[in-house]
């Protein structure tokens, strides 16, 4: 019985390796599953027997990975906004969450078009605005003007993304994330204040 749970682990881990190249490569759409199991070396019935479906397999990829990074952002805003200070640390983190997952990263948001997962780069969007907006109406006094949230946000996602698709060591990542960080940091605050030198002169 042991033997089996064992030979069944390392059967889904080899698709599973399988499936994450061959979304990366071809994105969710276009990905076969034949492939995947010729790269897996193992039969489509020993696919069905862990996946009922291509769907599934991507969900065993991106699931734990959403969960993991919406837990650390949660922790990350809530940091910021008690400790403005920390904003490049901030920054540093994320960048080494996506780094650390690069792969599974860029499928979730530029290869998951057909899948369940097709408007997570949207819902990340919105999240990261209302982040933003939380952050500027707190220490503003006031509501933030609404284009200019959705612009930063789409600036610091874009940001993320260079970052990741770049033919980057991880050493060079991070030196790319630490000069974002500080960027973010020092503009935010700079930005801050001229917002609210211009909210007082209305």
């Amino acid at each position: 019985m042991k033997d089996t749970q064992t030979k069944k682990k390392q059967t889904e881990a080899r698709l599973l390796k399988a499936a994450r190249q061959e979304f990366l490569q071809k994105g969710y759409a276009k990905a076969n599953l034949r492939a995947i199991c010729k790269a897996a070396g193992v039969t489509t019935g020993a696919l069905y027997f862990s996946f009922p479906n291509k769907e599934a397999l991507l969900a065993a990829i991106l699931d734990p990975l959403i969960a993991e990074y919406q837990a650390m952002t949660r922790a990350l805003a809530l940091r910021e906004e008690q400790a403005p200070d920390t904003a490049d640390e901030n920054e540093i983190a994320i960048i080494q969450f996506y780094a650390a997952h690069r792969e599974e990263a860029i499928i979730l948001l530029e290869k998951a078009d057909g899948s369940r997962y097709a408007n997570f780069r949207d819902t990340l969007e919105a999240q990261m605005r209302e982040a933003f907006r939380s952050y500027y109406a707190r220490f503003l006094g006031a509501e933030p003007d609404p284009e200019l949230i959705r612009i930063l946000a789409a600036m610091r996602l874009q940001g993320y993304l260079e970052i990741l698709k770049g033919d980057y060591s991880m050493e060079k990542r991070l030196e790319l994330a630490r000069a974002i960080g500080v960027h973010a940091d020092a503009g935010t605050r700079q930005l801050i204040e001229y917002l609210a030198a211009e909210n007082a002169h209305r």
